[in-house]
């Protein structure tokens, strides 16, 4: 097995490696297209042949990575090959999200220190149920402040400046203010995960979040085929929310933090 980074001659196989399941490994997919000059992404292979793919985000505010691997014990080279490349790795705590498969493969070589279960939920073009909106409109650059406010105020943990740039995002605005918002971490050709919904507390259950993502996930379908959601799996009124916009759970996934057990 050889380990080395991601190159022009063999992202093409990379992605055909990825795009085996498109949903499952949407980060991924992300990490060397769309967002490739802002990630270290490793490719294990075999004979010539791509058996498995790490990535890491360096924009996000905490240590993390993504994989697919064919078999476990590709994991621990892997691995070691991406934390000689991200020092920080080796002695920070560290974040995936991760399908449950991919968990039971990462467990036996790190040091779980938190788990909490997420749903990937996904809708359709034909599935998508469509809200009066008149209230909700695209955001733009000028709108960024009023984002990062929002974003303050709904107490997001994952979000970047940047978000404008990897994607369409929409706000919904009440007396005059920006107060819900849907945006997306990635929009790929691929696929699209829908993220960043946030709600000012003072405009909470009034159906806001429900609009925006709507008529964001509208002008998803006009980039690519498949538009997901991750919601934590005991928000049931979220889980209820994007079931009623036509989503549907396809597959659970956890939200580990661990830290890696080196020799």
């Amino acid at each position: 097995m050889h380990v080395q980074p991601l190159d022009d001659e063999n992202q093409a196989a990379v992605l055909k490696f990825l795009r085996r399941a498109p949903y499952r490994n949407g980060i991924l997919l992300s990490n060397v297209t769309q967002l490739r000059s802002q990630c270290e992404v490793m490719v294990a292979t075999n004979h010539d042949q791509i058996i498995g793919v790490a990535t890491h985000y360096r924009p996000l505010p905490f240590m993390n990575v993504s994989f697919a691997i064919e078999h476990k014990d590709i994991l621990p080279p892997l691995l070691e090959a991406m934390s000689e490349r991200v020092n920080a790795l080796q002695v920070s705590r560290i974040s995936a999200l991760l399908p449950e498969i991919r968990l039971q493969q990462l467990l036996p070589f790190v040091e779980a220190e938190s788990l909490e279960f997420e749903l990937q939920m996904a809708v359709e073009p034909e599935t998508l149920r469509a809200v009066e909106a008149p209230e909700v409109r695209r955001l733009k650059k000028q709108d960024l402040p009023l984002m990062n406010q929002l974003a303050q105020d709904a107490g997001l943990t994952a979000w970047v400046d940047e978000v404008l740039d990897v994607g369409p995002s929409f706000g919904a605005f009440a007396d005059g203010r920006l107060v819900s918002m849907a945006s997306t971490h990635y929009a790929t050709t691929d696929v699209i995960e829908i993220g960043h919904v946030a709600t000012h507390p003072d405009y909470r259950r009034q159906g806001y979040a429900r609009k925006c993502v709507s008529t964001l996930c509208k002008t998803c379908f006009g980039l690519a085929p498949r538009v997901y959601l991750m919601v934590v799996e005991t928000n049931t009124p979220a889980m209820a929310t994007y079931r009623s916009l036509g989503f549907q759970p396809i597959e659970r996934f956890g939200m580990i933090s661990f830290r890696l057990r080196l020799e």
